[in-house]
């Protein structure tokens, strides 16, 4: 049983240490996170059982002989070492802000987009996403977006959602593809792309919104303001004749056309909508197309309403609808 536990312990804490790594070194990856908490737990669990076995061990050596003295010590020090380094950690300071300071998440920060808490995902079916956005406010509206497409489509397009007023600025990101979430020049397809010439419409009003660039600067006219992951509230308190729109853009990569030959990105991203009016009695809105962000909305965020030279990107969606839940 030692043994089994010793070796235990060797593959679950190397799994631990190299997603651990992943973790510190790269994007966020679902996949890396799981492995790494199941990986903990299977070790948490050989620990335990490894402590349990040494338990006759732990007594002699505090509570015995000469070295009992000398070892109480010991065991303190480590523990007042390790809980100042726990301290160290939650409040921010040296070493851990050293360690903060080189991680992927830190150097990238200003281009990694994360969704309020208030905001979740679901995938129940390969070809459906739904995204639910519920309100600090127990007595407000919520929302449930459903987004189906054709069971044909291969690959599935890059999706962000988001919510605007009436003339058309940015209120709050509901949802970015993890893809796209972690760097403005991920891989598309095995191919280094642009986020903004992926999703141009939204990446242009999450500039004007956040003051980050394309580029990761600071933009010089709007500036970097504060999160705006829970600015839809306001918008979903009844009662007040509210209403924004919801908008949602998605872009398959090498749809290429007669009109569109880029083999990479293909017909430009296509843009949905809808007006809530969250007094309105019926709860349920249908996402109809608008325009999309081919021309020049890759500089001006302009929605183009030109559709003729857009053939089968039409033929994505199945689907997309709105409930407010009230």
């Amino acid at each position: 049983m030692r043994h089994l536990v010793n070796f235990g312990l060797l593959f679950s804490f190397s799994a631990l240490a190299v997603t651990g790594a992943l973790a510190y070194l790269e994007p966020f990856s679902l996949t890396v996170t799981q492995i790494h908490i199941l990986a903990g737990s299977v070790t948490l669990v050989l620990v335990i059982l490894h402590l349990l076995s040494r338990i006759p061990y732990f007594k002699s050596r505090v509570s015995k002989g000469k070295q009992a003295g000398s070892m109480r010590k010991q065991v303190l020090l480590f523990g007042a070492v390790f809980g100042f380094l726990v301290y160290a950690a939650i409040a921010g300071l040296p070493p851990s802000s050293w360690l903060i300071e080189n991680s992927y998440e830190h150097k990238n920060r200003a281009q990694i987009v994360r969704s309020s808490n208030l905001v979740g995902f679901d995938q129940p079916e390969p070809h459906r996403k739904f995204i639910v956005r519920k309100s600090l406010d127990d007595n407000a509206s919520g929302l449930s977006i459903n987004l189906s497409f054709r069971k044909k489509l291969n690959p599935m397009p890059s999706i962000a959602v988001w919510a605007e007023s009436t003339v058309g600025s940015m209120i709050e990101t509901l949802y970015l593809e993890q893809s796209l979430a972690y760097s403005e020049t991920p891989l598309w397809e095995d191919y280094r792309t642009q986020r903004s010439h992926i999703l141009p419409l939204w990446r242009h009003r999450y500039t004007l919104l956040s003051g980050i660039t394309p580029s990761g600067e600071v933009d010089a006219v709007s500036g970097a303001t504060e999160s705006h992951r829970f600015a839809l509230d306001p918008y979903l308190v009844a009662g007040k004749e509210n209403e924004f729109v919801l908008c949602v853009e998605i872009n398959a990569p090498a749809d290429t056309n007669e009109r569109h030959k880029d083999p990479i990105l293909g017909q430009p991203s296509l843009l949905y909508s809808c007006l809530i009016e969250v007094d309105r009695e019926e709860p349920y809105y249908l996402l109809e197309l608008t325009g999309h962000g081919g021309g020049d909305a890759l500089e001006t965020g302009n929605i183009q309403y030109d559709l003729d030279d857009i053939d089968s990107a039409k033929q994505m969606k199945d689907l997309f609808l709105v409930k407010l839940e009230k």
